[in-house]
């Protein structure tokens, strides 16, 4: 009887669903079930929902907490305590014998919302009773009085609580693994079986628009989540509000092809845009407007837009005329925002404003994530840019990703500088609309000193970049308060410089948190994060995902990287073949990417696999080459270089900034930081101005036509 009451009120206050009952059923016999812990009312949950009775380990500590006192009736428990051998007796002996037990990997309830320590005891349990990974997922009690999470908002006793039974698994170890090096093995399996169960868990199914009204559900339609520099922040009342406005008079634009240009900067008219396409059931391709004209009506072909939309006053400003002349010679249609203004009336505004109080997001429909949602470009580093298709399932997969790692505060205050148009850009839009956290928008990275005075004002806490815009950052800034509330910092896009991190630290006490992406994977594929830091890696791949590395010839320490997983491309839009979404093979997309996966899975990026050169039959990475003069030289610009001429017909040769260096200077600094002779440039030359993609790194394509006429015989 007692059990039925508090199931009854249980089901009252937080309307209970459970998923994947069948899992439960087809786990079999000595199965240990592993829930993540987010509040102190998950065991009381647990117990009553389960659908047989378990027995439950207790850490001791816990049983003195009030919450769990409500629980010890109703469950047969039994104390465990990682600094008590014996403690572990009785769960060893019960999975032995084909029963089932829970355990909470993590022990006590998290702090920040994602799984915390998993404790390598409970992983050694799995591998000593050779038992079954029930794995389930606990989503919606952390928005509860009784979680632990700091930095929360929106705590409600009402609040829908979903259980989410996942596919039963195994740990696996090499069975050469003993001792504490088998105990650390087990901890990182057990480790990334939890991880995911918590993606799996936090995928959603359906397209940004109704993601969006669900966050508004969530969080309320009063909070302030987005502010253009400048301007006052509107709520997520005002933002869809304002989308349902720019859908209305793009509609009425009647913008031919399925395919819509976007040419606006990171900005709440580019993001609103983006949000009305995508609702119009079209698909944004997002412009680089750092391009030339040429490039850029390529890049329309490519994805088979005839519609560009953009405004007025950003291409005045941005002195981008050349651009919309190439595209209007091309044919393409160009829709000015500024145009459709006075179509938006006030009865328009007062009946959207209406109309978005009484919007709910549509159900779920099968199969509608896996349609395109965005058409970024490739940066156009090493050649020509191609398409890539983006599904609402990519983004939301990686978001997910992000999300299991990365330690997100409802609290945090987001400044998104990277152009949207890039991958790295839209990590600042969608994810965080969905989490409920304030983002600021300023349209470019390249305002140092101004972007350091934001930080100040706006009390910034989170920021994406890439290194040269942190290095140039922390060198603008006037005071060390001005990053004085700034807590994560995600680098990516190029190599993490020793001495960006080292002005950080030393100036504002933060550490980088150094990640690896690609556009053809949402973007992220590795990070660092506070559980798992290593200095000189990219970090350890997300969860979810497949790697495989293949063997290069020449290249003696790691291959050619290779990923497969939910966030990677629907596929390429190449030129060759205008509009058509060409899969990857068999799902396996091919980074180009020179890498190597140390035991503990971190991995190190050694290169591009373009840019290595054969030099006296040795592969030699002509990107290491550069990280080690970026390290004798951070304040300048440098990229190393095969040109024709010299004796094997090609010469190692440097282009840099750095004024008056000499062959002898370079060999002796390089020889002091460990290069190899072989590595060494035989040629330098001098360029004030080395030519740049709008992510700062530098764009080698534009450098090759730079040096192709140079000899350097001549």
């Amino acid at each position: 009887m007692r059990h039925m009451i508090v199931k009854f009120f249980l089901n009252l206050f937080f309307s209970i669903e459970i998923k994947g009952w069948e899992n439960w059923e087809e786990a079999g016999e000595g199965v240990l079930i592993a829930p993540n812990y987010v509040s102190f009312i998950d065991p009381l949950i647990l117990a009553v929902f389960l659908p047989e009775k378990v027995p439950f380990a207790i850490e001791r500590r816990l049983t003195k907490k009030r919450f769990i006192g409500l629980f010890l009736p109703l469950a047969e428990t039994h104390i465990l305590d990682a600094d008590a051998p014996l403690t572990l007796k009785y769960f060893l002996n019960l999975l032995k014998n084909g029963g089932r037990c829970v355990i909470f990997p993590e022990l006590q309830p998290t702090t920040i919302g994602n799984p915390m320590k998993v404790s390598q005891g409970v992983a050694m349990i799995a591998d000593h009773t050779k038992a079954r990974i029930l794995p389930i997922n606990i989503k919606g009690t952390e928005l509860t009085p009784f979680s632990r999470i700091q930095h929360k908002r929106g705590v409600r006793f009402f609040s829908k609580v979903t259980i989410t039974i996942l596919p039963a698994t195994e740990i696996k170890i090499p069975d050469d693994l003993s001792g504490p090096k088998r105990g650390s093995a087990a901890g990182r399996e057990l480790e990334k079986i939890m991880d995911e169960a918590s993606l799996a868990a936090r995928v959603v199914d359906k397209p940004f628009f109704d993601v969006l009204l669900d966050a508004r559900k969530q969080y309320g339609g009063k909070f302030r989540i987005l502010c253009d520099h400048g301007q006052r922040p509107i709520t997520y009342n005002g933002f869809i509000t304002r989308i349902l406005l720019i859908e209305d008079v793009l509609k009425n634009a009647e913008m031919e092809g399925d395919n819509i240009g976007v040419l606006l900067p990171t900005s709440l008219g580019g993001v609103i845009s983006m949000y009305a396409i995508e609702k119009m059931g079209k698909i944004p391709a997002m412009l680089n407007f750092s391009l030339g004209g040429r490039s850029l009506v390529n890049c329309c072909r490519t994805a088979s837009v005839k519609t560009v939309v953009t405004s007025r006053k950003f291409i005045e400003l941005g002195k981008l005329e050349a651009l919309i002349t190439a595209v209007e010679e091309e044919g393409l249609r160009v829709v000015w925002l500024e145009d459709l203004a006075p179509e938006i009336t006030k009865f328009k505004k007062i009946s959207a404003a209406i109309k978005t109080i009484f919007l709910k997001s549509n159900p779920v429909i099968e199969g509608e994530t896996d349609k395109p949602a965005i058409i970024l470009f490739t940066s156009g580093s090493e050649g020509a840019p191609k398409g890539v298709a983006l599904s609402y399932k990519n983004l939301h997969t990686n978001h997910a990703q992000m999300y299991t790692r990365v330690d997100f505060y409802r609290s945090d205050r987001i400044l998104n500088m990277m152009p949207i148009f890039h991958s790295f850009g839209l990590c600042g839009v969608f994810m965080p609309i969905t989490l409920g956290i304030f983002v600021y928008y300023y349209p470019s990275p390249l305002h140092y000193k101004t972007i350091s005075t934001i930080c100040y004002d706006e009390r910034i806490t989170f920021l994406f970049a890439t290194d040269t815009f942190l290095g140039g950052y922390a060198k603008a800034a006037s005071d060390n308060y001005d990053f004085a509330t700034m807590r994560m910092l995600v680098q990516g896009g190029e190599k993490l410089k020793h001495s960006t991190q080292e002005i950080w630290f030393e100036r504002f006490s933060v550490r980088i948190t150094e990640g690896y992406g690609v556009t053809e994977a949402s973007p992220v594929v590795a990070n660092n994060y506070y559980a798992h830091h290593k200095s000189g890696t990219v970090g350890q791949f997300v969860a979810g995902m497949e790697y495989r590395i293949e063997p290069v010839e020449g290249v003696h320490e790691g291959g050619r990287l290779w990923l497969k997983g939910p966030n990677i491309m629907l596929g390429y839009l190449r030129s060759t073949n205008p509009g058509v979404i060409e899969p990857p093979k068999d799902g396996w997309y091919d980074t180009g990417d020179i890498v190597s996966v140390d035991e503990e899975g971190f991995v190190r990026i050694l290169g591009r696999a373009k840019r290595f050169a054969k030099i006296g039959g040795e592969m030699i990475s002509l990107a290491a080459v550069e990280e080690v003069l970026s390290e004798a030289w951070p304040e300048e610009k440098h990229a190393v270089v095969m040109i024709k001429g010299g004796p094997r017909g090609e010469t190692l040769s440097l282009v840099t900034s750095r004024p008056d260096l000499k062959r002898d200077e370079l060999r002796q600094t390089l020889s002091d930081l460990g290069m190899a002779e072989i590595a060494i440039p035989k040629k330098i030359l001098l360029m004030e101005n080395v030519p740049l993609l709008s992510t700062g790194k530098i764009d080698y394509v534009s450098l090759e036509e730079i040096l192709k006429d140079i000899d350097v015989d001549s």
